[in-house]
């Protein structure tokens, strides 16, 4: 019988009640805090019989919305070409150009939990970034969570994203965005916080006064400003995102559900 280590315990541990930081106390998910008190992204499941999963979050803008609803990810798209000496198979680092069209520089750990795509031959794909120093004013060395599999002449393009639960804002419906969680409370900018991403949730009605009263109609979907609404209601064949079931009784059973409450499917 295998005899796990340590640390392959605490690993099993933190993914369930979150990855705290040294020295820190604990949050509850319905508290904000100006201090980071756990890994960005880091995962909390509530026990039983509740069973929700939360992710800790960060807010880039303020999270107004008294009836939660959906929050995106505010990061930009960073592409790179890999910079200083090329990367050899093994190396658990790389260096890239600074993005021209950052106006700002990099912060340390700004990618922390973030991900990197390589375009070499063959492509090595998302990679997880476990940190990053502070750019140089040209470039930037990030941190890998695996060795390279191939080279990386330069310059070779990369794809680099920050933590999906990082830099979280507001759905606007300006322009193509995806819910990454639901906020269990308003949250001031640049707090930190847990974002709802499975099990039991209630959000805002996108129209009308809730969803379920549409003849077997059980999918329910997020409208590009956050709120709800079933199939009928949105026409998700345009692009709406999938955001979980209802658990209610739907009009199937000639019961009305009309209700707010649905099965939240985000993140498990």
């Amino acid at each position: 019988m295998r005899h796990y280590s340590r640390a392959e315990m605490e690993q099993v541990f933190n993914h369930i009640v979150g990855d705290r930081l040294p020295g820190m106390g604990s949050q509850g998910i319905r508290e904000q805090s100006v201090a980071q008190r756990y890994e960005i992204g880091s995962r909390l499941e509530m026990p039983a019989p509740d069973y929700r999963t939360f992710h800790y979050c960060e807010a880039d803008i303020a999270h107004t919305n008294i009836l939660s609803a959906g929050i995106a990810n505010g990061d930009t798209l960073h592409f790179m070409n890999s910079a200083v000496i090329a990367g050899v198979a093994g190396d658990r680092a790389i260096s890239v150009v600074i993005d021209p069209a950052d106006v700002a520089g990099y912060a340390r750990d700004q990618f922390r939990g973030g991900s990197i795509t390589i375009h070499t031959a063959p492509i090595q794909i998302v990679y997880s970034i476990i940190g990053n120093d502070p750019d140089d004013g040209t470039n930037v060395l990030l941190r890998l969570g695996e060795p390279l599999i191939a080279a990386v002449p330069l310059p070779t393009f990369c794809e680099i994203h920050e933590s999906q639960y990082k830099s979280t804002v507001p759905m606007t419906g300006a322009g193509d965005q995806s819910v990454v969680a639901v906020p269990l409370m308003p949250v001031t900018i640049n707090n930190f916080f847990w974002g709802q991403t499975w099990g039991k949730c209630v959000c805002a009605a996108a129209v009308g006064g809730g969803i379920g009263a549409i003849v077997n109609e059980a999918s329910v979907y997020f409208q590009d400003d956050g709120s709800i609404g079933c199939g009928t209601d949105l026409l998700p064949a345009s692009g709406f995102q999938y955001a979980g079931y209802m658990i209610p009784t739907t009009s199937r059973l000639a019961a009305n559900a009309d209700s707010l409450y649905f099965m939240l499917q985000l993140d498990p």
